[in-house]
């Protein structure tokens, strides 16, 4: 793969992971899988990345999914028979404990493959144009790991009309089914996202990483273990220096410096 094809790019405390294939509606290979994964892993270590953008080059596509072409290098359809992790489930692992804000800015469609990445972002904002698919049953299979991405984000009946199809659906009701938190012009689609993100990276880092790690493991317990594992991750941040340092800055009516950015 082209050293190009994944461009990693610092805007301030914010890393933006590009996918820089337009020639293929930046479609997915293995290598890529795996490239996406690496520069999650080296975010997740670099205390000066605060949080991470998701997204595909140029207008038309956020990702169309596994690059279907006959002269692909590295065809996600394969799998060896000695591999036992897809390459894109070890990715969609990998975001999914990847523990800063993951945002996923949606420049166009976003279908199959592209469904789960952004699947397996925190949070999503889409350029009004966008179009969102599982076409799987188009090309004889069905998406069965992207469904396993999307069971806790969007209503069961959705995912089952969405898969059972394949056919596209527009921005509008992929907002309203909970798949994207906001759908804007083409034109502001930077802006939005960058307000999201300014709006998360200002506050304490401690706080944010703990938080999303408790919202993670909370998801599926039930309300008794929910409120002892939210009670014992409390306890946790009351002792730390982001806590002392916010309630300082509250009482004295100023802007706090996080202790855990040094």
């Amino acid at each position: 793969m082209a050293n190009n094809e994944l461009i990693l790019q610092r805007r301030g405390m914010v890393l933006w992971i590009i996918v820089n294939r337009p020639e293929r509606r930046n479609a997915y290979t293995k290598d890529l899988f795996h490239r996406m994964e690496n520069a999650l892993s080296e975010a997740e270590e670099d205390r000066s990345v605060l949080a991470v953008v998701l997204t595909g080059i140029g207008d038309r596509a956020f990702s169309t999914g596994a690059d279907l072409k006959p002269d692909t290098e590295y065809t996600p359809l394969e799998l060896d028979e000695l591999e036992l992790v897809h390459p894109a489930v070890s990715y969609f692992r990998a975001a999914a404990a990847f523990s800063k804000p993951f945002i996923a800015r949606v420049n166009g469609d976003a279908m199959a493959g592209g469904m789960g990445t952004l699947a397996m972002c925190d949070l999503a904002v889409a350029a009004d144009h966008a179009r969102f698919a599982l076409p799987e049953v188009r090309i004889g299979l069905f998406p069965g790991v992207i469904v396993a991405s999307l069971r806790h984000l969007i209503p069961r009946r959705v995912i089952m009309e969405m898969a059972l199809s394949g056919e596209f659906f527009d921005a509008v009701f992929a907002k309203e089914v909970g798949l994207v938190n906001y759908v804007v012009p083409s034109a502001d689609l930077d802006v939005k996202v960058d307000w999201l993100v300014d709006r998360i990276i200002d506050k304490s880092p401690t706080a944010v990483r703990r938080g999303k790690n408790l919202l993670r493991h909370m998801w599926d317990m039930d309300l008794d273990a929910s409120f002892a594992h939210g009670q014992n991750e409390l306890a946790q941040l009351f002792a730390t220096s982001d806590h002392k340092e916010g309630v300082a800055a509250f009482n004295e009516k100023r802007r706090p410096v996080w202790p855990s950015l040094n």
